[in-house]
Formats: structure tokens, sequence, C-alpha cells
């Protein structure tokens, strides 16, 4: 990168060279001027703030921490107040060093519970879907119900495919969805998904649907992903959109 200065230079000589190039005869066409910008209200102002710190924030592990933690409003400021001193330069107002084991005890122990507890919902969801005459389990262990059939073409292991779909957790939240996408079809490989989506997108066509009951082990497994916690059974409905052509 130039230094300021010799960039200024480089820009001054250049313009030299340029007023003693022969001018063209005709006059080149004026560019257009450059669209102006909207100055934002002060309402806006502040949107601007809490939209660039919820970039930052959904893109980092805090949404991560909350989720196997399960914080209360409470701990959620006094996360907060760390968050802040870090940002501005500041220390703790206290040793850190002095909650010692305890700190991580802590957490693990709400961790565990927070395991325990999704633990016997998600158990109890799979009962529940289990006796449910209208779903069919696999042998790999994924249940499904298709909703419609679809074309007699059905797409293979192999082939890339466009579909839309939501997902949930055995809680009802859902943490994807093309709806929040226009509810335009995403694009995929099913060789590159998790093993719920290759072998359960394989039973229907073009235009088909299903809802897809995927035990951890063939979703995200032990350690989850992203908003999605370890040991998660995921329910997902599937459209099939279109079977890609091969290139």
């Amino acid at each position: 990168m130039k230094y300021p200065v010799l960039a200024a230079l480089a820009v001054a000589v250049a313009s030299l060279h340029a007023a003693d190039a022969p001018k063209p005869a005709v006059d080149a066409p004026t560019p257009p001027p450059a669209p102006k910008v909207k100055t934002l209200t002060p309402e806006q102002a502040k949107q601007a703030w809490t939209m660039l710190g919820y970039s930052i924030a959904s893109q980092s592990p805090m949404p991560q921490v909350n989720s196997q933690l399960e914080l209360t409003d409470d701990e959620i400021e006094l996360f907060l107040v760390g968050v802040r001193q870090a940002m501005r330069g500041e220390k703790p107002k206290f040793d850190p060093a002095e909650l010692g084991d305890g700190a991580d005890a802590m957490f693990q122990e709400r961790v565990n519970a927070k395991a325990g507890k999704w633990g016997r919902q998600n158990d109890e969801f799979l009962a529940k879907i289990d006796a449910d005459k209208s779903v069919t389990k696999t042998a790999s262990g994924l249940r499904y119900k298709i909703l419609a059939a679809g074309s007699d073409v059905k797409p293979t292991a192999a082939s890339t495919v466009k579909c839309r779909y939501e997902g949930k957790l055995v809680d009802g939240k859902v943490f994807d969805s093309t709806k929040n996408r226009n509810n335009e079809p995403s694009e995929f490989p099913l060789s590159g998904v998790i093993p719920a989506w290759t072998e359960g997108v394989q039973l229907i066509g073009v235009g088909g649907k299903i809802v897809l009951y995927c035990p951890s082990a063939l979703a995200y497994g032990d350690q989850g992903q992203g908003p999605i916690p370890g040991k998660s059974v995921l329910e997902f409905e599937v459209e099939l959109v279109e079977i890609a052509k091969g290139k």
C-alpha cells in the first residue's frame, strides 16, 4: 500500500500527463452523477447501531452460549457488562483468578442440566412419533411421513436438488426455513447434507412433500451445530421443487 503522500504525488503526475495528452475530437460523454445517499433520521441512526451489534453477535458464539446455558434476563445483562468492558478495553472490577474452578463448575452444571432436560424432551418426542401409525420408520432409524408423492422421477443420492423446507426442534422452535428467504428454494447436493436428508428426499418426486423426523445420529449428532443443541431430534417439512440437471 502506498503512503498517502506518495499516492497524492502519483495522482499529480498522472494529471500532468493527462494535460499533455492530445484531446479527442469529441468529448467523452459525461458519466451519470452518483446516486445521492439518503441521510438517516436520528431514529434510523440508532437502528443502524443496533443492526451492527446484532450482525456481529449473531455470527459469534453468543447464541450458542445462550442456548447451552439458558441464560435468564438478569444473567444476560451481567454477560453484557463483560462485553461492554471488553469493547472499551477496560478490565473487570474483580480478580477473575478468585473465581477459580468454581465458575467452570457452575457453567458445567448448567450445561449438564440442560442436556439432561433436552435429552428427555427428545426421547419423549420420538416415542410420540413412533406411536403415530401414519409415520414410517426405516432401517436407519429415520421416521417420515409423505404428504405428497410428487412425480415418478425421484432423485438419487448423487443428485443435486432444489427444495423449500422448514426445520424445527422438538420444542417447536424453527431454526431454519426458506420462508425467511422469500420462500426461494435452496439448491444443494444430496451427498452433502445430513444423512436423514440424503435418505429421505429420495423418497419423493418433483412436487412432492415429506416430513422427516431425524434422530440426532442422522442429523448433527452429540455436538449439534449453531442453534441446534447436541443430541437433537429434528423435524423437517421438505418440498422437492426441482432435480437439477447434471452439468
